[in-house]
C-alpha cells in the first residue's frame, strides 16, 4: 500500500477528530461561561431586590415610628411632673430624692429636644432649642444641681426661682409666652413620701 494511502487512512481521520473534540470542548467551556454569568447576574438581581425590600421596610418602620412619636407638650408635662416634685422634695430636704426629681426633668427637657429640635417663632422664623438648653443647662440648672449637692435649702429656693425665669425665656423664644412657670403650691402625685426620715410604706 502506498505511504501516501496509509498517512490519509490515519493522519486525516485524527486531524478531524482533533478539530471535532476541541470545538466540543470550546462549545463547552462557552456555555458554563454564559451560565456563570447568567448566575451571577440572577444572584445580583436577586440581591439588589432584597436590599430595596429592606430599604422599603425601614422607611415604613420610620414612618410608623413617627406617627406614634409623642408630642412636645407630651414630654413637657413630664418635666412638669418632676420639677414641681423637685421643690417639694428640696423643702423636706430629701435631697437624694430631690437630685432623682432633677435628672428626671433635665433628661425630658433632652427629650422634648431631640423629638422637635426646631420650632417655629410667630414670624415663622427658625428657633433651634438646642443651644437655648445649653446656656440654660450650664448656668440655671447647674446651680440648681450645686444646691443639691450642697444640701443648701436658700441656695436651692433661689436657684429654682432663676432656673423658672431661664425656662421662661426658652418659651418666649418660641413663641409661647403664655406659658408662665411658677413655685407650684401643690405636689404633682401624692403617692411618693417626700419626708426625709421615711423608712417605708
Amino acid at each position: 500500500m502506498p505511504l501516501s494511502n496509509t498517512l490519509i487512512r490515519v493522519v486525516v481521520p485524527a486531524a478531524i477528530g482533533a478539530l471535532i473534540g476541541g470545538g466540543v470542548v470550546a462549545y463547552s467551556h462557552r456555555n458554563d461561561v454564559t451560565s456563570a454569568a447568567g448566575s451571577t447576574a440572577s444572584g445580583g438581581a436577586a440581591e439588589d431586590g432584597t436590599v430595596k425590600g429592606e430599604i422599603e421596610m425601614l422607611r415604613t418602620e420610620i414612618a410608623r415610628l413617627k406617627v406614634n412619636a409623642p408630642s412636645q407638650s407630651h414630654t413637657m408635662a413630664d418635666v412638669g411632673y418632676h420639677w414641681t416634685n423637685l421643690w417639694f422634695a428640696a423643702d423636706k430636704k430629701n435631697w437624694p430624692l430631690a437630685m432623682f426629681y432633677f435628672e428626671e426633668s433635665r433628661q425630658h427637657i433632652l427629650w422634648t429636644i431631640r423629638l422637635r429640635p426646631v420650632r417655629k417663632d410667630p414670624d415663622g422664623n427658625d428657633v433651634n432649642l438646642a443651644p437655648i438648653f445649653e446656656s440654660i443647662d450650664s448656668s440655671a440648672f447647674k446651680t440648681v444641681a450645686e444646691a443639691i449637692q450642697a444640701q443648701n435649702a436658700p441656695a436651692f429656693a433661689a436657684a429654682y426661682r432663676v432656673a423658672l425665669e431661664a425656662c421662661y425665656s426658652c418659651h418666649k423664644a418660641s413663641g409661647k409666652p403664655y406659658l408662665h412657670p411658677m413655685i407650684p403650691a401643690v405636689p404633682t402625685q401624692s403617692i411618693i413620701n417626700f419626708d426625709s426620715a421615711a423608712s417605708g410604706p
